[in-house]
């Protein structure tokens, strides 16, 4: 039996942040080899994919990753058109510049929501939701620490202190790059990927379960005329920081 890992605490902050609430997100273990997955929910082109990774821990961080996509479109989409949808009738693909999105069968749907996926050692997660989103998961790894100028500023860095009061330099390091990382995936369409450097917090609000809402500034890009703020809630789960991040508005903000 599959059991969704997914916090519920920060499931709670995520409606709070968004006003547009989708369904919760998917998170499940990696399963430790192909063989332990029914790789029947996939569709051809998916299985054409699986088989060209050769190796084990990259065909069950796929495999996984689709299940839990899957499990989170499915959701989306009995919730929206009030009938059950068989993870069968949803495949995933990828775009050019990698973003996965899906398409229904047998036919359109009337509603196609936004996917974003993300795996990391020992979990991966997913999200469907109206508007374009992006959701990361990012193991406490030490590295963190040593490559923190890289994306982390100065001043990011005494407003992460100051903002986040709950775990230690890792633990905050970690959630400021799975925040980074899910705006990047939220704005992965465009052709000006905004970088970490130019994504730049500017200040949180850490809420009583744990959880975090942490807001940042993008610099002008594709499809913003001008600067804007937007808004990341994060969390952490074991060892493990979670992020997640949806654009609600087409207008400059």
């Amino acid at each position: 039996m599959l059991t969704n890992f997914f916090p519920v605490e920060l499931s709670r902050t995520i409606r709070d942040t968004f006003n547009s609430v989708p369904c919760p997100p998917v998170m499940l273990r990696i399963l430790p080899a192909p063989g332990d997955i029914d790789p029947g929910f996939l569709c051809k082109s998916e299985l054409v994919q699986l088989g060209k990774y050769k190796l084990p821990k990259r065909r069950s961080e796929y495999l996984t990753g689709r299940l839990c996509a899957k499990l989170a479109a499915s959701s989306y989409l009995q919730s929206s058109l009030n009938t059950p949808v068989a993870m069968e009738q949803i495949e995933i693909f990828n775009a050019a510049h990698g973003r996965p999105y899906i398409a229904f069968h047998p036919g359109p749907s009337p509603t196609v929501p936004d996917i974003s996926i993300s795996h990391n050692k020992g979990y991966a997660v997913a999200m469907a939701a109206e508007h374009r989103c992006g959701i990361d998961i990012q193991k406490h790894e030490k590295s963190l620490i040593k490559v923190k100028e890289k994306y982390c500023a100065v001043r990011e860095y005494t407003l992460l202190s100051d903002s986040i009061q709950n775990g230690d330099e890792l633990s905050r390091l970690a959630l400021l790059w799975s925040a980074k990382e899910a705006i990047q995936k939220t704005f992965s369409t465009e052709n000006s990927l905004p970088t970490f450097s130019n994504i730049r917090l500017q200040s949180g609000d850490e809420k009583d379960c744990g959880t975090v809402i942490l807001f940042f500034s993008l610099p002008p890009g594709q499809s913003r005329q001008k600067s804007k703020v937007i808004a990341v809630a994060a969390g952490t789960f074991e060892d493990y920081a979670i992020a997640v991040s949806m654009l609600e508005e087409t207008s400059d903000a």
